[in-house]
This record gives structure tokens, C-alpha cells and sequence, in this order.
């Protein structure tokens, strides 16, 4: 309000004394003698001076709000003007609307026009601002030698417009009224000229009648630029949604006002000022240029609605913490599509939940604070969305995307940690694979051998009535039997290779014949499962296993009952472990949760009159 009430004050006193000069000498109007031409002149420059002051930025805001003011001013050449400074300014200022118009639009902040751009740089209300990415930051309306030359056909015939209505501008208003005052033209009414030099009426005539010339040339110039921007559009055509753009808009406003001018002059240059067709155009300028205010103003209007879309939201987030930042962006920007993105060390980016996320090559808007990415927008419709709007829904979500931030980062660091407890997982399982594989290999083919050797040696004993020597051979026969089935007892313990081939039914059978004590498997999966949650749950089944089969003390436990039940419930892989009393206060072994969760599982204990069980969901998907 305060950054308003300035222009408002201006636009006021303009628009009364203009009111006073229309009331007094109406008839000699630029806008002809009808009461609703005069007061959409007067409506049309005051908006202009309004809502550039309020809504536009830099010398956009100064060029823009001086057209607006020109645009009044012109109505004080007339005798009613309140003294002779008001005169002059009206005579000076006459065209001078037509060069300010397309300058604003030379010097205004304006996305290319194709659908892959990215919302300009704006300054919001707090120090959190979008800005392009570093590779898009000068793209142009085309890719390669075509957008180039695009873009510099279309500034260039922008430059000469802007040229050609100064021309006319300074050749129609001082330079006219520096030739000759109105008094010497024949108004005896008019206040002096305070700029009339020469006194050479027909000098100023033929000034005017150049101006005129010019402002045709501008018109006809700013025609072409406005068919040459909106032909530089990718396959040479625009959206709707593109061509109801603020920036496209605005263009089409500024080219029109400057037609409607031309088109004014060319019917005075033909018919006179006294022709009633220039009151018509002359209409059609202030109508072009109350678009103009309305495309300028469109953006910050957006930007207020998207503050309070935000703000609203916001505060339901607050009440309902199931509600994220991405969801009232979307709300706000109106972009269903849009997604959010966190930076991260070394240059990475992660969701709100901590998950890696690639920023696509378009289509993105960087959020920063200080030169520090705070956050990445990552646009699904880039048609719909406006500087204006971005910055509005972002400076209003400040709070909510820094808690999201936060939160980010908190959740990637837990998604690492999992990671490097699930690759510790699986270099364990790696490295008992290898074991078993060399136990297999080496000391138990070495057993066998040793079993065959023993056996010649014996029959050999036999054969030569040695009964001693053949006792003692069988003995050692006996020995490496049994240490080849303890061998392949702990190799099985270690890994088992049943596991990669039949998967978890053949497996947990396997084990279950070679547990001591009661074992009764009520139920076991037929398919296969991801490879880690088939060795997570073999590991959590052996491991049980052999629990159930030692005393506190170390030794062999009397034999006790386990019951297992394996089976796949929707994406999830359940595992149901009973006990007897007699080991249940020693339940889960204490490693057993921790290779649970390395595999993104819980495991979950409920104790009941017969002993405890043991509940294990892990994700297969």
C-alpha cells in the first residue's frame, strides 16, 4: 500500500486537471465530443500510471507510468489548459506516449516465448527468490543459429520502432511548438507557448505533418515486430495459453496502441483533425492501452492470489501434518505436475523424503536465498506459470519449504545410513557365500579324499590279517566321517546354496531337517522373492533355528517345538516364528532385528500362554 499510495496520488492530480480541461472545452477533445470516449481517455491513462507504478519493475515501471501521464498531458494543448506551463507540457508530450509504450516494452523483463520457459527472475517481498538455472539462463526463443537470428531480428525491429516514434514524438510535439505557438495558428484563446521560438506558422505545419510520418512508420514497424516475436515461437505457432500469456499479451497491447496511433495519424494526414475517424482510433489507443495496464497488473494479481492460496494452505499443513509444500504449490501455481526438489552435498538434489532426484534439462525454476539454492521447482505445465505467481506462492511458503528442507536432509542421511547397513548386509551374505564355497571346495573334498584313502588302507589291513591295524583304520574312517558331516553342517550354516537355486522353500526345508528339536513348518512361499529378502529371511530362519538348539549355558538344549510360517501378503513378505517357553526368554537373537531392518523390514514380538512369536514383515517390492 505504501509503495502505491505515491501513484496514486499522481494519477489523481493528472486525472483531475485533465477532467477540468474535458469539462471546460470538451468539444475540442482529442477524444471527440463523446463523454464515454472522454472518460475512457482518462481511464486509460490513469490505470497505465497505476498499475506500472504498483506492479511493474525497473524502468519498465518509470517508461510505462510516463506514457500514462503523456497520455493525459496531451489534452492540455487546449485553450481550457490551466496556465501556460500546462500548455506547454501538453504540447511537448502530444505523441510522446507512442515511444515510452514500445521503450517499456524494449526494456521489460519478458520470458522467451516456448514452452520450456523458465518464470524471470522477480524480487519478492523477502529475500527467497526464483532465478533460472545456470544452463537455461540465456536461452533463446530457438535452439541454435535460427533462435539467435530470431531474437535479434525481433529486438532489432523493436530498436527502430522505438527510434521512429521518438522521431515523430519530437518532431510533432517540441519541435512543432517551438516553430510556432497555438496563438499563432489561430487559437486566441490559448495560453502562451513558453517553447515558441521561430513564430513560423507553416514551419510548424509541416513538423506535425512529418510527425505524422513517423508515427505511421512506428505503427507499421511495431506491427512487424509483434508478427515477427510471435512467428519465433517453436514450429511457428503458440499455445493458447501461451498467447494469453502477461508477456505475449502485453507485446499484443503495445504493438496494438501503436497501430491505433499510426492509424490516427494517417486519417489526420489524409482528412484533417476534423475527421471523426481519428476519434475512433484514438478510442482504440486508450483501449490498447488498458490492456496494456491489465497484461502489466495480470502478473502481480496472480502473485497476490497465489499468496493466499499458500497462506491458506499452509495453515491446513499446519492442522493436517499429512499436507507438503509440493501440495500447496501445486494448489497455488495451478501446475498439477509440479514437484520439488532439495539440494544436497555435492551438488545432488532429493525429494522430501530424502530420495535422489534429477533436475530434467528444462522446465525448472531454482529457488535461492543469498546465492544458496534453497530449493528447485520442477514444472509439469510451464504455460501457466508467471514470475508473478512463482513469486508470490514461494515467498509465502518460505516457512513451510525450509521445514521441508530440514526435513529432507534428515530423512537423506537416514536413507544413507540405511543404505550402508543394507550394502554391509550384503557383503556379509557375499563373503559367507564365498566361505561356504570354499569349504566345499577345499577342506571337504580333502575329507572325502582322506575317507577313500582310509578305506584302501583298511581293505589292504584286512587282506593281510592285520586285526589291529584294521580296527584303528576303521576308527580313523569314523573320525573323518564325522568331521566331514560337521563340515557340511557348519558350511550350511554358514550359507546355503540351496537358497539361489530353489529359493526359500527348499532352503528352509533343508535347514529344518538338519535343526535339532521340533520343527513344524505350517507354510512356505512357492515364488521367488527379491534376492536380498530371501537371504534376510533364510538368515532370520537359520538363525532361529540354531538358537532354539543351545541351552543358556552352551551346550544342547532338551528338544523344543518352532513353528514357521512363511508367506507373501500383497507387496509384503510376512514371517511368523513360534516358540516354546523354553526359549522365548532369550528371543529374537539380538543381531536378528538389525538384519531385518537392513532389508527395510520390522520385526514385531508378541508373547502368549505357549511361548512368543516372532513377526517379520519385509517389503518385496
Amino acid at each position: 500500500m505504501a509503495r502505491l499510495l505515491p501513484w496514486v496520488i499522481v494519477a489523481t492530480l493528472l486525472c483531475a486537471v485533465t477532467a477540468s480541461v474535458l469539462r471546460l472545452r470538451g468539444d475540442i477533445s482529442l477524444a471527440g465530443p463523446s463523454v464515454a470516449a472522454q472518460v475512457l481517455e482518462v481511464a486509460a491513462g490513469t490505470a497505465l500510471i497505476v498499475v506500472a507504478g504498483s506492479s511493474a519493475r525497473g524502468l519498465e515501471r518509470w517508461l510505462l507510468a510516463g506514457a500514462g501521464a503523456c497520455w493525459l498531458t496531451a489534452e492540455w494543448a487546449s485553450p481550457a489548459a490551466p496556465g501556460a506551463v500546462a500548455l506547454t507540457v501538453g504540447l511537448i508530450g502530444s505523441m510522446l506516449s507512442l515511444p515510452l509504450v514500445l521503450a517499456a516494452r524494449l526494456h521489460g523483463p519478458r520470458a522467451p516465448v516456448q514452452p520450456a520457459a523458465l518464470p524471470e527472475a522477480a524480487e519478492p517481498p523477502r529475500p527467497l527468490r526464483p532465478s533460472r538455472p545456470a544452463a537455461s539462463a540465456a536461452a533463446p526463443v530457438r535452439a541454435g543459429p535460427v533462435g539467435v537470428l530470431a531474437a535479434r531480428v525481433t529486438g532489432a525491429l523493436l530498436a527502430v520502432g522505438v527510434v521512429l516514434a521518438l522521431a515523430a514524438a519530437v518532431l510533432a510535439g517540441p519541435a512543432a511548438a517551438a516553430a510556432a505557438s497555438p496563438r499563432e495558428a489561430g487559437c486566441d484563446d490559448c495560453p502562451p507557448d513558453l517553447i515558441a521560438a521561430a513564430h513560423n506558422g507553416a514551419l510548424s505545419a509541416e513538423l506535425t505533418r512529418r510527425g505524422g510520418q513517423f508515427a505511421i512508420a512506428a505503427g507499421l514497424v511495431a506491427v512487424l515486430w509483434l508478427a515477427a516475436r510471435l512467428l519465433a515461437a517453436p514450429q511457428g505457432r503458440l499455445t493458447r495459453r501461451q498467447l494469453l500469456s502477461p508477456e505475449v499479451a502485453g507485446d499484443a497491447m503495445a504493438a496494438a496502441f501503436a497501430a491505433a496511433v499510426a492509424a490516427g495519424a494517417a486519417v489526420t494526414l489524409l482528412g484533417g483533425t476534423a475527421d471523426p475517424r481519428t476519434y475512433w482510433w484514438r478510442a482504440a489507443a486508450g483501449v490498447a492501452l488498458l490492456g496494456l495496464a491489465a497484461a502489466v497488473a495480470l502478473p502481480q494479481l496472480r502473485a497476490a492470489r497465489a499468496t493466499r492460496v499458500v497462506a491458506r494452505m499452509t495453515v491446513a499443513v499446519a492442522d493436517d501434518p499429512g499436507g507438503s509444500a509440493v501440495d500447496t504449490l501445486r494448489a497455488a501455481l495451478g501446475d498439477r505436475g509440479l514437484d520439488i526438489a532439495y539440494p544436497a552435498p555435492g551438488g545432488a538434489w532429493r525429494d522430501r523424503l530424502g530420495q535422489p532426484v534429477t533436475l530434467p534439462g528444462s522446465g525448472v525454476t531454482l529457488v535461492t536465498d543469498n546465492g544458496e539454492n534453497v530449493v528447485a521447482l520442477i514444472h509439469g505445465s510451464t504455460a501457466r506459470i508467471d514470475r508473478g505467481s512463482v513469486t508470490g506462492a514461494i515467498a509465502a511458503a518460505r516457512i513451510l519449504l525450509d521445514t521441508e528442507r530440514i526435513e529432507a536432509g534428515a530423512l537423506a542421511r537416514v536413507n544413507d545410513l540405511r543404505l550402508a547397513r543394507r550394502l554391509a548386509a550384503d557383503a556379509a551374505d557375499n563373503a559367507r557365500a564365498k566361505l561356504e564355497r570354499d569349504l566345499h571346495d577345499g577342506a571337504q573334498q580333502r575329507l572325502v579324499a582322506l575317507r577313500y584313502a582310509l578305506g584302501l588302507a583298511a581293505a589292504h589291513a584286512a587282506h593281510a590279517h592285520g586285526s589291529d591295524l584294521t580296527a584303528q583304520l576303521s576308527d580313523a574312517d569314523a573320525a573323518a566321517e564325522q568331521a566331514l558331516t560337521d563340515l557340511r553342517e557348519l558350511a550350511h550354516g554358514i550359507s546355503s546354496a540351496t537358497l539361489a537355486t530353489e529359493g526359500l522353500d527348499g532352503a528352509v526345508r533343508t535347514a529344518a531337517e538338519h535343526a535339532r528339536g521340533a520343527v513344524s513348518i505350517v507354510e512356505l512361499p512357492s515364488a521367488r522373492v527379491p534376492a536380498h529378502v530371501e537371504r534376510a529371511v533364510y538368515r532370520l530362519v537359520s538363525d532361529c533355528l540354531r538358537e532354539a538348539g543351545r541351552s543358556p549355558e552352551g551346550g544342547q538344549a532338551p528338544p523344543s517345538r518352532l513353528s514357521i510360517a512363511i508367506s507373501r501378503r500383497g507387496p509384503d513378505m510376512v514371517v511368523e516364528l513360534d516358540c516354546a517357553p523354553a526359549i522365548a526368554a532369550r528371543w529374537p537373537p539380538p543381531h536378528v532385528v538389525d538384519r531385518i531392518a537392513a532389508a527395510d523390514g520390522q520385526v514385531r514380538l508378541t508373547d502368549y500362554d505357549g511361548g512368543r512369536r516372532l513377526t517379520a514383515v519385509l517389503p518385496c517390492e
